[in-house]
């Protein structure tokens, strides 16, 4: 089962980006290493990927634990549905979930309607079941597979280079395309203009914070 099952395509690419931003703020700093002749930058590269794994278990940890959140806050509408089909209880709280969702663009009027078709449907059927331990331990190798993989391709030139100066190069044109390409396969855009788009925008947005992290000295 894909990452994307779980979290959604946009969090997994998400996923891509962090670590992307992580590795590219450790190699940037780099570039003081060039004027250090023999110096080992090699404890930064393993600094870079580990912290690049490190998130992807953190990342992972935290969308388990936001789903069954969630998913405790369900079965409690569920609950309260099926002791108050009246919905007095339970329409203040169905209104809180979806109030920033698609269904706010629809008359308050109309909204409510569908709230007490939903109360009368949620009455009628049974609650989840918590996130099991497969599905938690799949989430969490998948945002950590995603995030290390990442890492490595932007760290791989200083393993092939023996030119600090080139490596850095490489390793920051890799960076770029890598938010690119996840920019143009994770946005919802059908035509090529609006995937297109998506990708320089995800490269703009990602290089931006990692040039203002290593500004602010992260």
């Amino acid at each position: 089962m894909h990452l994307s099952s779980y979290i959604g395509k946009y969090w997994t690419g998400a996923e891509v980006i962090y670590a992307v931003i992580i590795a590219m703020t450790f190699t940037s700093v780099l570039r003081t290493y060039i004027a250090i002749p023999g110096g080992s930058y090699f404890p930064m590269i393993y600094s870079a990927l580990l912290c690049c794994i490190a998130w992807g278990i953190a990342d992972g940890s935290f969308y388990i634990w936001e789903r069954n959140h969630n998913l405790g806050i369900e079965n409690d509408i569920i609950d309260i549905c099926k002791s108050d089909r009246k919905g007095k209880a339970a329409l203040p709280l169905i209104s809180e979930q979806l109030e920033n969702t698609i269904i706010s663009n629809i008359s308050e009027e109309k909204r409510l309607e569908l709230y007490r078709d939903l109360i009368l449907h949620l009455a009628a059927t049974g609650k989840k079941e918590t996130v099991s331990t497969r599905d938690a331990l799949y989430m969490i190798l998948g945002t950590s597979l995603i995030s290390t993989a990442s890492g490595v391709i932007v760290v791989l030139p200083f393993f092939l280079s023996d030119k600090l100066i080139h490596a850095l190069a490489m390793s920051n044109l890799l960076g770029i395309l890598l938010l690119f390409i996840t920019g143009y396969y994770r946005t919802y855009e059908k035509d090529l203009y609006g995937k297109v788009r998506s990708g320089f925008g995800t490269t703009v947005i990602g290089m931006s914070i990692a040039a203002i992290t290593i500004l602010l000295g992260g």
